[in-house]
Protein backbone atom coordinates (compact mmCIF):
# COMPACT_ATOMS: atom_id res chain seq x y z
CA UNK A 1 0.00 0.00 0.00
CA UNK A 2 0.89 3.48 -0.82
CA UNK A 3 1.97 5.95 1.73
CA UNK A 4 -0.89 7.94 2.97
CA UNK A 5 -0.80 12.05 3.45
CA UNK A 6 -2.74 13.80 5.87
CA UNK A 7 -2.95 17.10 4.87
CA UNK A 8 -4.97 20.19 6.30
CA UNK A 9 -7.57 21.33 3.69
CA UNK A 10 -9.60 24.93 4.13
CA UNK A 11 -12.64 22.70 2.79
CA UNK A 12 -13.34 19.79 1.15
CA UNK A 13 -15.54 19.17 -2.62
CA UNK A 14 -19.48 18.06 -1.52
CA UNK A 15 -18.63 14.70 -2.98
CA UNK A 16 -15.46 14.39 -0.41
CA UNK A 17 -17.90 15.19 2.40
CA UNK A 18 -20.47 12.90 1.26
CA UNK A 19 -18.28 10.22 1.45
CA UNK A 20 -17.04 10.88 4.77
CA UNK A 21 -20.64 11.27 5.97
CA UNK A 22 -21.52 7.94 4.03
CA UNK A 23 -18.68 6.21 5.09
CA UNK A 24 -19.40 7.24 8.93
CA UNK A 25 -22.82 6.01 8.76
CA UNK A 26 -21.92 2.83 6.91
CA UNK A 27 -19.59 2.24 9.61
CA UNK A 28 -22.05 1.48 12.39
CA UNK A 29 -25.11 -0.55 11.72
CA UNK A 30 -26.72 1.18 14.81
CA UNK A 31 -26.87 4.57 13.05
CA UNK A 32 -30.21 5.59 12.43
CA UNK A 33 -31.60 5.95 9.00
CA UNK A 34 -32.83 9.42 7.36
CA UNK A 35 -30.40 10.89 8.24
CA UNK A 36 -30.98 13.56 5.30
CA UNK A 37 -28.14 16.06 5.81
CA UNK A 38 -28.56 19.19 4.50
CA UNK A 39 -26.87 22.53 4.90
CA UNK A 40 -29.30 25.53 5.07
CA UNK A 41 -28.09 29.07 4.34
CA UNK A 42 -29.69 31.93 4.31
CA UNK A 43 -28.55 35.83 2.72
CA UNK A 44 -30.37 38.70 3.64
CA UNK A 45 -29.44 41.57 0.82
CA UNK A 46 -30.41 45.11 0.18
CA UNK A 47 -31.78 46.69 -2.96
CA UNK A 48 -27.87 46.52 -4.37
CA UNK A 49 -27.37 42.75 -3.68
CA UNK A 50 -24.60 43.81 -0.78
CA UNK A 51 -25.15 40.99 2.00
CA UNK A 52 -26.31 42.98 5.25
CA UNK A 53 -26.66 39.66 7.34
CA UNK A 54 -27.30 35.40 7.02
CA UNK A 55 -27.56 32.61 8.95
CA UNK A 56 -25.68 29.42 8.18
CA UNK A 57 -27.18 25.96 9.58
CA UNK A 58 -27.78 22.59 8.45
CA UNK A 59 -30.67 20.03 9.15
CA UNK A 60 -29.84 16.13 10.13
CA UNK A 61 -32.52 13.92 11.16
CA UNK A 62 -35.22 15.83 12.52
CA UNK A 63 -33.07 18.61 13.44
CA UNK A 64 -32.23 21.87 12.67
CA UNK A 65 -28.73 22.97 14.14
CA UNK A 66 -28.12 26.64 13.47
CA UNK A 67 -24.38 27.57 12.85
CA UNK A 68 -24.10 31.63 12.62
CA UNK A 69 -27.12 34.16 12.43
CA UNK A 70 -25.26 37.69 11.53
CA UNK A 71 -26.99 41.05 10.94
CA UNK A 72 -24.68 44.11 10.19
CA UNK A 73 -24.39 46.80 12.56
CA UNK A 74 -26.69 49.34 11.41
CA UNK A 75 -29.46 46.69 10.90
CA UNK A 76 -29.32 45.27 14.76
CA UNK A 77 -32.05 45.97 16.97
CA UNK A 78 -34.94 46.50 14.30
CA UNK A 79 -36.42 42.48 14.19
CA UNK A 80 -33.33 41.36 11.31
CA UNK A 81 -32.25 38.63 12.69
CA UNK A 82 -35.56 37.16 14.53
CA UNK A 83 -36.89 37.41 10.36
CA UNK A 84 -33.82 35.45 9.19
CA UNK A 85 -34.25 32.92 12.70
CA UNK A 86 -37.86 32.70 11.68
CA UNK A 87 -37.19 31.85 7.92
CA UNK A 88 -34.45 29.20 8.46
CA UNK A 89 -36.84 27.58 11.73
CA UNK A 90 -39.66 27.46 8.87
CA UNK A 91 -37.41 26.03 6.17
CA UNK A 92 -36.40 23.33 8.55
CA UNK A 93 -39.90 22.45 9.08
CA UNK A 94 -40.96 22.36 5.74
CA UNK A 95 -38.06 19.94 5.44
CA UNK A 96 -39.32 17.41 8.46
CA UNK A 97 -36.98 18.92 11.09
CA UNK A 98 -39.45 19.26 14.77
CA UNK A 99 -36.28 20.70 16.99
CA UNK A 100 -33.90 23.74 16.85
CA UNK A 101 -30.51 23.73 18.21
CA UNK A 102 -27.87 25.93 18.62
CA UNK A 103 -25.08 27.35 21.11
CA UNK A 104 -23.92 30.52 21.82
CA UNK A 105 -21.59 32.67 24.38
CA UNK A 106 -22.07 34.54 27.12
CA UNK A 107 -21.39 37.96 25.83
CA UNK A 108 -23.61 37.04 22.65
CA UNK A 109 -27.39 36.07 21.71
CA UNK A 110 -28.69 34.34 25.08
CA UNK A 111 -31.74 36.53 25.41
CA UNK A 112 -32.23 36.86 22.07
CA UNK A 113 -32.93 33.30 21.69
CA UNK A 114 -34.33 32.92 24.90
CA UNK A 115 -37.46 35.27 23.39
CA UNK A 116 -37.89 33.22 20.23
CA UNK A 117 -38.44 30.08 22.79
CA UNK A 118 -35.11 28.86 23.41
CA UNK A 119 -34.11 26.96 26.32
CA UNK A 120 -30.53 26.12 28.00
CA UNK A 121 -30.03 22.58 28.35
CA UNK A 122 -26.63 22.93 28.84
CA UNK A 123 -23.27 25.20 29.43
CA UNK A 124 -19.61 25.02 28.83
CA UNK A 125 -17.73 27.18 31.32
CA UNK A 126 -14.31 28.15 31.04
CA UNK A 127 -14.36 27.93 27.09
CA UNK A 128 -13.35 30.46 26.24
CA UNK A 129 -11.58 31.03 29.60
CA UNK A 130 -13.72 32.75 31.66
CA UNK A 131 -16.56 33.05 29.73
CA UNK A 132 -19.55 30.18 29.40
CA UNK A 133 -21.08 28.56 26.27
CA UNK A 134 -24.79 27.74 26.65
CA UNK A 135 -26.25 25.41 24.58
CA UNK A 136 -30.22 25.42 23.38
CA UNK A 137 -32.45 23.66 21.94
CA UNK A 138 -36.38 24.51 21.14
CA UNK A 139 -39.44 22.46 19.50
CA UNK A 140 -40.07 23.83 16.21
CA UNK A 141 -43.68 22.53 16.99
CA UNK A 142 -44.53 24.93 19.78
CA UNK A 143 -45.39 28.49 18.99
CA UNK A 144 -43.53 30.51 21.69
CA UNK A 145 -45.17 33.43 23.44
CA UNK A 146 -42.69 36.17 22.09
CA UNK A 147 -42.00 35.80 18.75
CA UNK A 148 -40.72 39.34 18.41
Amino acid sequence: MAELIIAEENELPADDLARVYAGLMAADPRTPLGRNFQPLVLAMRDAHGALCGGLLGETVWTWFSVGVIWVSPELRGAGQGARLLRAAEELALARGCTHARLDTFDWQARGFYERRGYEVYGQLDGFPEGHTQYHLRKSLLIVPRSAT
